[in-house]
């Protein structure tokens, strides 16, 4: 899948955020994805797109997000909006009805504990999940492993959410910036998981894996119990294709000062992505392991997992330059 980078706008301030060094590099906060290019987009790679995830910043504060939706829809292109929703929803969201959206639009909700949020952004949010809750996915970033996610699980029963939740991992973005568990913490970050998993399996919930989680953070026992849990157990890079203002692409938010290209040089999304890990591997070479039990790793070896996310390794190598 492929995400538009629509605004560098945020109101959160997350510090695990993943966009830092985007806006870092932008000599504009007000820089914002236009529509002209959005539609040439489109035009250049017709046909090659099925979803297009919208993504910031926040989405809801780019000024023609009802302009996009219906561009987008007209090209028979399913929206996936990520968003915090802590913001007053937006006029381009406001007419748009549940059975409307069915099929063409859902939401990926990030959100934080209760104390992360001041009352009138936690009543936007409670607004938004009262109009849109059977289009809405949670989202979760393992940040403090103190933190109890059975608020999750509230969130899900009192608005009818959607019965999963997407789950990722704080992870480092080339030349710091921003907070992120450490590898010597990633066993912790395991069993954090797996004991929300076995909550959440007792509220009839599962957990799914976003990028950047690695087999060894996991005892085998822990692994099987997932399975029999119902969890979507990954251990992969999902690294998405993101473009943004300037139509300049991207690897993912943690490489994105590795390289970033016109998206217009390449023909197909496919050939895009091939030029973009070209530049990663240049930088990077081809081997990504971020451990040295990669090496001799029974998982690694079966092609069972991908030996974590790149950004370790790029913030390894900005280490020792």
């Amino acid at each position: 899948m492929a995400n538009l980078y629509l605004t560098h706008k945020c109101r959160r301030g997350c510090p695990f955020c993943f966009a830092r060094k985007v806006l870092a590099q932008s000599r504009n906060v007000n820089e914002i994805m236009t529509v002209a290019e959005i539609t040439q987009l489109l035009s250049h790679f017709k046909g090659q797109f099925n979803v297009l995830g919208l993504l910031g910043g926040e989405p809801f504060l780019y000024p023609h997000l009802k302009e996009i939706i219906n561009l987008l829809w007209e090209e028979h292109i399913a929206v996936k909006i990520f968003t915090s929703a802590t913001d007053p929803l937006p006029e381009a969201l406001t007419d748009i009805t549940t059975e409307q959206a069915l099929g063409r639009m859902n939401f990926v909700v990030n959100v934080g504990t209760r104390d992360t949020y001041n009352d009138t952004q936690f009543r936007n949010l409670e607004k938004f999940f009262a109009k849109f809750a059977p289009l809405s996915t949670l989202s979760f970033t393992i940040f403090d492993l103190h933190a109890d996610p059975t608020y999750l699980f509230d969130m899900i029963d009192k608005y009818g959410l959607n019965r999963d939740i997407r789950v990722g991992i704080a992870l480092p973005i080339y030349n710091g910036g921003n907070s992120y568990i450490p590898l010597e913490e990633y066993r912790n970050a395991g069993k954090y998981f797996t004991n929300a998993a076995l909550i959440a399996a007792e509220r009839r919930i599962t957990l799914s894996m976003d990028c950047g989680f690695i087999a060894c953070m996991f005892t085998t026992e822990q692994i099987g119990l997932l399975e029999q849990l119902g969890a979507h157990v990954q251990f992969s890079c999902g690294a998405a294709l993101d473009i943004g203002p300037g139509l300049k692409a991207w690897n993912c938010f943690p490489l994105f000062q590795l390289g970033c290209i016109n998206a217009l040089d390449a023909k197909t999304l496919q050939e895009l992505q091939e030029m973009l890990r070209n530049c990663d591997e240049k930088i990077l070479g081809q081997d990504v392991a971020i451990s040295q039990l990669c090496i001799n790793c029974d998982m690694n070896r079966k092609g069972l997992c991908q030996k974590g996310c790149r950004s370790f390794k790029s913030l390894n190598l900005n280490d020792h330059a």
